[in-house]
């Protein structure tokens, strides 16, 4: 009698002990899926412009620039959704909508409450007339009595020796649509733009004929500019220039950067 107890006994410590472990191997996958669930649902609201083709292009949300920015920020598990603004509202639009991220600043942009990132795309911004205007420009002073648009905020981002030429332009408007500023130089509605050079290159290759078969000068009065991103807290700031160093040590960056030049 005493042997069928121990017997009994035996197999419910078993059945306890087995009990217990299913326990905590449930309750330590499932505290495992949520952590995994919660890295995936990691999510950044950043503001971007208005297509500019082959920095944002509106098809798909592609874009040489917001691809970098996707994919710094997928390499530290997050992922990033884009609104689009007129550059000139994006600082408004950031308040406004109380987003996480600005993508395009000045590398030594200042604004209370928006913390810049270490510059990670580069701009070549150029002029650009047409040959037969044979305008000599090889110097900013050069846009002195020239009817110009440039992109929008370009006064706030270039030297204060672009503001003083271009204030004694016949002409000088800014414009958010730099498709438009292309279209205006090549109906002669307008002598000289100012815009990314990639910008204007990208546009010539795509269209072909017609109205865009002149000759055109691009001038390169402008020194090569590093833009930053920007953000609403420190951690966001630092993720992304961690994100930027893993994806350039990777390789990753310069193969966004092959992809659209």
């Amino acid at each position: 009698m005493g042997v069928v107890i121990n017997v009994n006994l035996y197999f419910s410590l078993i059945i306890l002990l087995l009990n217990a472990s299913f326990s905590l191997a449930s309750d330590y996958n499932i505290e495992n899926t949520s952590k995994e669930q919660s890295q995936a649902q990691q999510n950044i609201e950043m503001l971007a412009g208005l297509p500019k083709p082959p920095f944002i292009i509106e098809k798909n949300g592609a874009g040489l620039q917001l691809d970098l920015i996707r994919q710094a920020f997928d390499s530290v598990n997050y992922s990033v959704n884009f609104s689009h603004v007129p550059a000139g509202r994006s600082i408004t639009s950031f308040k406004r909508f109380n987003a996480d991220g600005i993508t395009l600043l000045p590398k030594d942009y200042n604004y209370p409450s928006i913390y810049v990132s270490k510059p990670y795309i580069s701009y070549q911004n150029v002029a650009v007339s047409l040959a037969d205007n044979h305008f000599i420009i090889d110097h900013v002073t050069g846009l002195k009595g020239k009817s110009i648009i440039a992109f929008q905020n370009a006064k706030k981002f270039m030297s204060a020796e672009y503001n003083t030429s271009v204030g004694y332009a016949s002409t000088y408007r800014e414009f958010s649509d730099q498709i438009k500023q292309i279209n205006m130089l090549f109906s002669r509605r307008i002598e000289v733009i100012i815009l990314d050079v990639s910008i204007f290159k990208h546009f010539i290759k795509s269209h072909v004929g017609g109205r865009y078969d002149q000759a055109f000068n691009i001038h390169y009065i402008f020194e090569e500019r590093d833009y930053a991103a920007g953000f609403r807290n420190e951690a966001y700031r630092d993720l992304f220039d961690l994100g930027i160093s893993k994806i350039k040590a990777q390789g990753i960056y310069q193969q966004v950067i092959e992809r659209y030049m």
